[in-house]
């Protein structure tokens, strides 16, 4: 199984360049082809219009700026950091900011006293809406066919891996990150265990103490990063011995934001799946 996901991947992968090259998606100008005004809905449920093509779009979302660089909307884009974020969009030739969906709301209120542009909201919950979610990107920045391109591959892909799911049974998992911390289900990491085939263990963030961590009976332990344990730190806890994640060395890295809502999203799955089905990750 393991080796037919990791083919998978590597199709899934191609399958999107493939479809992206011969639709001239890179190439192709600003605007061209496209009505605008334009208008999508957001992942806050908003519907966003912009009157012309955008010429300087910030956005502070990887997966956004990924999709919007295979778009051909490289030079127009520019990638915002949490420090540059007010500045970038408070610039007077920018038409558009992208924010992720659980941005919090005291940054984007901050934000939103800086610019009078419109904020889109960009996310997918869960993450088998993220074709709808490329889509609606797509529409906004007036690349609405090119979009769909893009939408349509990571649908299938997505598709592909439910079918593999679909023979598995679920696995129990824990996220776990810094200072022995237990996540929910709402926590980004977690939308991605799910959509890979886990089950969270617990359904709110809460401290984690050994004895509870051991009658989670777990299959396999998510180390969120920065700052989750590894299996060589758990392996240092005896009580934790008998745990079946611990005990498989099934400890699977994961960062914290999950993974970008783009055109490799199937592929990142697919993989998670495989390591919380059956690789076991080495000490350290």
């Amino acid at each position: 199984m393991r080796s037919v996901r990791r083919l998978g991947l590597l199709a899934g992968t191609a399958l999107v360049a493939i479809a992206l090259a011969g639709c001239g998606v890179k190439s192709e100008p600003t605007g061209a082809g496209a009505a605008f005004p334009s208008q999508a809905v957001d992942a806050a449920g908003q519907t966003v219009t912009l009157a012309a093509p955008p010429l300087r779009i910030v956005s502070f979302d990887a997966g956004a700026t990924a999709i919007l660089h295979d778009l051909g909307l490289r030079a127009e884009t520019v990638t915002a950091t949490a420090a540059s974020l007010s500045s970038d969009a408070a610039d007077p030739s920018t038409a558009l900011v992208i924010v992720p969906a659980n941005l919090e709301p005291a940054v984007l209120q901050a934000l939103a006293e800086t610019t009078t542009v419109p904020i889109y909201h960009y996310g997918a919950d869960p993450l088998t809406s993220a074709p709808t979610t490329i889509t609606q990107l797509g529409l906004v920045v007036g690349k609405g066919p090119e979009a769909a391109v893009i939408a349509k591959t990571v649908a299938a892909g997505l598709a592909t891996l439910a079918a593999q799911l679909a023979t598995e049974q679920p696995v129990r998992v824990l996220l776990e990150g810094r200072g022995f911390t237990a996540y929910g289900p709402t926590n980004p990491a977690s939308l991605a265990v799910a959509a890979a085939g886990g089950t969270n263990v617990v359904t709110v963030d809460q401290p984690l103490n050994l004895a509870a961590a051991l009658g989670l009976d777990v299959t396999a332990w998510v180390s969120l990063q920065p700052g989750g344990s590894t299996l060589t730190s758990l392996q240092g806890y005896p009580e934790l011995a008998a745990v079946p994640a611990v005990k498989d060395g099934r400890i699977v890295p994961l960062p914290m934001t999950g993974f970008p809502i783009d055109a490799a999203l199937p592929g990142a799955l697919q993989a998670l799946a495989d390591d919380l089905h059956s690789a076991p990750v080495s000490a350290g």
